[in-house]
């Protein structure tokens, strides 16, 4: 399995070269606690479902700016923690549901064998009503997940309860623009007041179309 070590050293080399690259660069806003790509990548396809049980592709991220995060609902402590977060950067944000650059929240879970749509509804809206919850097959995850570089794994299953594990991933936020292309990291540890700043900033350079 991938331990959260691992996952944590891959995305850091990976950001940091980002960073570098990104230093002198004029397509990209300054000053930003966040990894911007000055070229936005767009998302290949892919077919999930959401908590509505409807397939989610990357149509349902056009239209809007959209914060992909993943994790599992059974999660101790960086799920919670993040929902949390970004509970409050909802709060902060000057927009609201209809506006003009509104963003979507979308839980995705690399869990799907105990992740049902249904529960993942009731666990993302008991953070805030506006938030989605999206899973499926595997095989659809990782179309997703290895071409946006989110990393998960799980530990060994208990022989006597194959319902008890962890799935170790990566703990980046993934900002993708109306155009549904990724177009910036937010890595940990995530403060709400400079996530809803970064996006504002991000937001107001490329706009939202």
């Amino acid at each position: 399995p991938i331990s959260i070590g691992a996952i944590s050293l891959v995305i850091g080399l990976w950001l940091s070269q980002q960073m570098l690259i990104n230093s002198n660069d004029t397509r990209i806003p300054k000053n930003l606690d966040a990894t911007v790509l000055p070229d936005a990548r767009p998302l290949l396809s892919f077919s999930l479902v959401d908590q509505n049980n409807k397939t989610f592709s990357p149509t349902q991220l056009k239209g809007q700016w959209s914060f992909l995060f993943f994790g599992f609902t059974n999660c101790p402590d960086v799920c919670p923690t993040t929902l949390k977060v970004m509970q409050s950067v909802w709060k902060t944000l000057p927009t609201k549901i209809g506006d003009a650059g509104h963003p979507k929240l979308y839980f995705v879970s690399v869990d799907p064998d105990r992740d049902k749509p249904e529960m993942l509804k009731q666990y993302v809206q008991y953070f805030n009503s506006e938030f989605n919850g999206i899973t499926g097959k595997l095989d659809e995850l990782d179309k997703l997940t290895n071409q946006i570089g989110i990393l998960y794994g799980y530990d060994e299953k208990d022989d006597d309860n194959d319902q008890e594990y962890i799935v170790n991933h990566s703990a980046q936020l993934i900002l993708v623009d109306p155009k549904g292309r990724m177009r910036a990291v937010i890595s940990p540890p995530h403060i709400a007041k400079t996530i809803a700043a970064n996006f504002q900033t991000i937001r107001t350079f490329y706009g939202d179309e």
